[in-house]
């Protein structure tokens, strides 16, 4: 079956922080009278990682409510305020850091990415976006001059579903009248994205652009997107997540 819609993933797959977290922390931080250095900041970035995944290991639910969603970043940046010693304005703080990233200006594509959107334009196949994100989602594709590509745009927090449930694929597939097994999903998550598309009968592709995962973690695994172009011919149906795939390092990245 001839691949006639392809499905993204948005953080680490197609957009990536313009800035550092930790650059728009002190910035943050300095509106409150807090001076603090980048480079002071970001050795507790990984601490602050860990601090997230197990969160999002407890409970991935939260990205299906616009309210959990803020809450879960919020207390993540209180927790970089803590670790850096700022206590009195922790909340303020955290509340205009996860605000900055509302914005389209704090984003950018990976330099792969406007070459494959073209692509795949040219070879007049479909394209839609699915992601664990909140309400900002399509102002930041628009604002970033993207939005001509997507026929769909589904921000988990505004569909109140997330990955990997599979009504949010369906929702996909419904709202773009395709077929799963006519479609693909590229994501860079081994279980919202390779095990949500793979359970909705989409062929799941992951990009793992740090080489994270083992080269046999998924159907098909490619590190730069521009391998993908490799791809878009009939593909077997007949794989699975390995069961005990390596532990996934998630980032704040939406």
């Amino acid at each position: 079956m001839t691949i006639t819609t392809v499905f993204f993933d948005v953080g680490n797959t197609l957009l990536t922080p313009s800035v550092s977290e930790a650059e728009v922390f002190c910035e943050m931080a300095a509106r409150t009278g807090a001076v603090l250095e980048s480079s002071d900041v970001e050795l507790h970035m990984p601490e602050v990682y860990r601090f997230y995944e197990e969160l999002y290991e407890q409970d991935d639910s939260f990205w299906a409510s616009e309210q959990r969603a803020t809450a879960i970043w919020v207390s993540m940046y209180e927790y970089l305020c803590e670790l850096c010693g700022l206590s009195t304005h922790a909340r303020e703080i955290a509340r205009l850091v996860h605000g900055a990233f509302f914005g389209a200006g704090f984003w950018k594509p990976f330099d792969d990415v406007m070459p494959v959107l073209e692509g795949l334009k040219q070879r007049g196949i479909r394209m839609g976006l699915i992601s664990n994100w909140d309400s900002s989602l399509e102002s930041i594709i628009k604002g970033l001059g993207l939005d001509g590509y997507f026929e769909v745009i589904i921000s988990s927090s505004v569909v109140e579903l997330h990955k990997p449930k599979p009504e949010i694929f369906e929702l996909a597939l419904s709202r773009m009248g395709a077929r799963a097994e006519q479609a693909m999903h590229v994501g860079d998550h081994i279980q919202a994205d390779v095990a949500g598309a793979q359970a909705t009968g989409i062929t799941p592709v992951l990009i793992d652009r740090t080489q994270h995962y083992p080269a046999d973690s998924a159907p098909i695994v490619i590190r730069d997107l521009r391998e993908l172009m490799n791809h878009l011919e009939p593909v077997g149906t007949a794989w699975r997540v390995p069961p005990a795939a390596a532990p996934f390092t998630l980032s704040p990245q939406r």
